[in-house]
């Protein structure tokens, strides 16, 4: 869409005092390069059919009501649907606005348009609030689309001409809550849909209402600097299309568009923030339509021949399609003009899909042939298809309301791995998530991640468009159940939760070994699997894990195991048992009192000998070469201990503990330091309750903060997360409570 149709789409005139006729004649004059000749009458008999029914109804423009239903034809055109969908478009609005009923139209022009008419009653109904009361609604309208995806493309035709008229609409707040839905679900919709000039239409006509002083700030630059006769855009065409034929290239063509305003706010907002328009690299771009693949790369060649690249714009979507389809070759030059230009290389059918999107699975080329579309696009058709029937018992409308979002509003990320390959996502997504998805044994071996060259925490969401590359650790598993915190995909999760129990098995049968092995020196007999003892020569390796398994369940003891493997030995084990004093026993002994240790029950732990914890005292767990053991928060040995090494404990007739983190952190006195250490808190997720700072003036300040965790593990991560992001920064003090 250039700068001067854009311009006309927002300076509409009313068609006031004019046969709508004329409309219809265009209407025609389009459809007849595409469609055979015995269908052509169909599109003046619902125009008959439609100014009939409608009569001497008015809109707010003062119009006759028909030329709503016809303008909103002349958009649908665009995409070049078939007759059935054409005679919807003119009729649309019969049934909801008229006398006449679902079975006049059915009788005149057939059950598929009288359904699709039906599609477009629901569709009407749509609206953009998310409260559990209007899903129902919003759900049928959606299954609508899905039971034939024309009634969509008829919708958007509808809207777009709703939303070029909408100024006529005396009530402001109406007109913004419109064009606010209108962002929210119909762009959407157009977007994931690949409707593209749909898109340019809605997005730029709700941005104008939405934000009128950006909008005609961005508009007034565009139309002074490329507008005047499009100059840069005409000029480029020439260049290009003459460079090519002086080179040999045949059976091609040039076309060249300026960026959209509503483009280029979005680049202004979040890409170039603080910037000037002019700073924006695409504003004008151009497209090679080319014959075969072969062309494109020559072109590509040839283009770089005669100007300098941008190296980091060239982008390769033949060899390495978009999700939804989508081939091209971009590149980015300069010297053409004195502002850098974005060059799109393609062929024909890729244009076509391109251009239509979605809609081009039911459109026709102008040889009345069907255009087809890639696999992907037809799975996710299907896909889009099997969303809406398979949530139709109100039981699951909040599933239902979730993958909405997910799979039909835009709630999908797509990010790059450094080698060019992408990644569908959910929006919520971490880089765990992502590493994750690209292998488990990426995901469990996390180390840190590169977004667009930057380290980023394991908290950080990645966007669409991003790179986002992934550190492991090579000799080492780095996972743990805490990572689960940072993970919002099932299947992420999922991958972890089972290492996690694998893991958690693995760490029980080595705690369970230790136990056995002190108890059978105890009695002074080798240790378990040393070659000499008698465990491993009575059961076989199954057999022993159940029985320690069982142990560690407390539905067996060590002795009863020791006993079994030395029955002829009971006595002496009993005699050796009672000359080992009571203090060591105690001290050693297994606690058979209900203690949860990090929400597992089933944990082998001792308790500290020293601070004796009693059931009146909260408790904490230490891990160490000796297993776990477990702590008042009072022990002198807690004083030094790390905190990666505690985990949380507590008796399982209380409530879960939660632990008070006092820590102090020295940093320097530099701009962005203190913001630095607030968003790591932000991105763990991470409360603060009380924070102090006090300058101690010699450059730097003493941060005193105080938090609460239910894992003091998590204390670690956080202190660790510090140190990488800046090296300045000090812990010289914490307390746990």
């Amino acid at each position: 869409m250039d700068i001067k149709a854009l311009d006309a789409f927002f300076n509409y005139e009313p068609f006031i005092g004019q046969d709508p006729q004329i409309i219809v004649d265009g209407i025609i004059k389009q459809a007849e390069k595409y469609l055979p000749a015995q269908q052509i009458p169909l599109i003046q008999e619902a125009y008959e059919f439609a100014r009939k029914a409608h009569g001497d109804q008015l809109r707010l423009s003062k119009e006759a009501y028909i030329v709503h239903p016809l303008k909103a034809t002349e958009f649908l055109m665009e995409i070049r649907p078939d007759i059935a969908t054409i005679q919807t478009c003119i009729l649309h609005d019969v049934i909801e606005d008229t006398t006449y009923t679902q079975k006049d139209i059915e009788k005149t022009f057939g059950k598929e348009v009288a359904d699709l008419c039906e599609g477009m009653v629901k569709v009407s109904k749509i609206k953009y609030k998310w409260e559990d009361r209007h899903l129902e609604t919003l759900k049928k309208t959606f299954l609508a689309m899905a039971k034939d995806l024309r009634v969509i493309f008829v919708k958007l035709a509808d809207r777009i001409h709703n939303i070029q008229t909408l100024y006529f609409h005396p009530n402001p707040v109406k007109r913004q809550k419109i064009a606010q839905e209108t962002m929210k679900i119909f762009v959407a919709i157009a977007k994931r849909l690949g409707l593209y000039h749909y898109q340019l239409y809605l997005e730029n006509g709700s941005f104008k209402i939405l934000n009128e002083d950006a909008f005609n700030n961005i508009f007034s630059y565009l139309k002074k600097y490329f507008g005047e006769g499009d100059k840069y855009t005409v000029k480029g065409t020439k260049i290009l299309t003459n460079l090519l034929v002086k080179e040999g290239i045949e059976n091609f063509a040039v076309k060249g568009r300026t960026k959209s305003p509503y483009r280029v706010y979005e680049k202004l907002e979040h890409k170039y923030e603080g910037k000037e328009i002019g700073d924006i690299m695409d504003l004008i771009a151009f497209r090679v339509i080319t014959k075969d693949i072969g062309d494109c790369y020559m072109v590509l060649g040839i283009i770089h021949k005669h100007y300098t690249p941008v190296i980091k714009k060239i982008k390769d979507y033949i060899a390495v399609p978009k999700i939804n389809g989508y081939k091209s070759i971009h590149t980015t030059i300069l010297w053409m003009f004195p502002f850098p230009t974005e060059i799109q290389i393609r062929t024909q059918e890729m244009d076509d899909i391109a251009e239509f999107g979605v809609a081009a699975h039911f459109a026709y080329s102008e040889a009345h042939q069907p255009i087809l579309v890639p696999e992907a696009q037809s799975l996710w058709i299907k896909k889009l298809q099997d969303l809406v029937t398979t949530y139709q018992s109100s039981d699951q409308r909040e599933k239902f309301k979730s993958e909405l979002n997910i799979e039909v509003l835009d709630k999908r990320i797509f990010v790059y791995t450094p080698k060019g390959d992408v990644l569908e996502l959910p929006v919520g997504s971490t880089v765990l998530d992502f590493a994750f998805h690209i292998h488990t044994e990426i995901g469990l071996r996390f180390k840190s991640a590169i977004v667009n060259g930057e380290i980023k925490p394991i908290s950080f969401k990645p966007e669409t468009g991003d790179v986002v590359g992934i550190n492991t650790f090579k000799n080492r598993y780095s996972a743990n159940k805490h990572r689960l915190d940072f993970l919002y995909t099932p299947v992420a999760k999922g991958h972890l939760n089972k290492f996690i129990k694998a893991e958690t098995k693995s760490e029980l049968f080595k705690q369970a070994i230790i136990e056995l092995n002190r108890i059978l020196k105890e009695y002074g007999l080798p240790a378990y699997d040393s070659g000499t003892d008698k465990i491993t020569k009575t059961f076989n390796k199954q057999e022993i894990e159940k029985k320690l398994l069982e142990i560690i369940d407390k539905k067996r003891t060590y002795n009863q195991l020791i006993k079994a493997a030395y029955p002829s030995e009971r006595e002496k084990l009993r005699q050796n048992l009672q000359k080992t004093p009571l203090r060591t026993r105690n001290a050693a002994k297994t606690v058979t009192a209900g203690i949860i240790l990090d929400e597992d029950k089933v944990m082998n732990y001792t308790l500290c000998n020293e601070c004796k914890p009693t059931s009146d005292k909260k408790i904490i767990a230490k891990t160490g070469k000796d297993g776990i053991k477990i702590h008042t928060l009072e022990c002198k040995s807690l004083k030094t201990i790390s905190f990666e090494k505690l985990m949380e404990a507590h008796r399982a007739d209380q409530e879960k503990t939660n632990y008070k983190i006092s820590i102090e952190i020295k940093i320097l006195n530099k701009y962005g330091n203190l913001l630095k250490v607030m968003t790591t808190f932000s991105e763990l997720r991470i409360v603060i309750l009380q924070i102090f700072i006090k300058n101690i003036g010699d450059g730097t300040s003493i941060i005193m903060l105080e938090s609460e965790f239910s894992n003091p593990s998590r204390i670690w991560f956080l202190l660790n997360s510090l140190k990488k992001y800046d090296t300045s920064v000090q812990v010289i003090k914490k307390k746990i409570s």
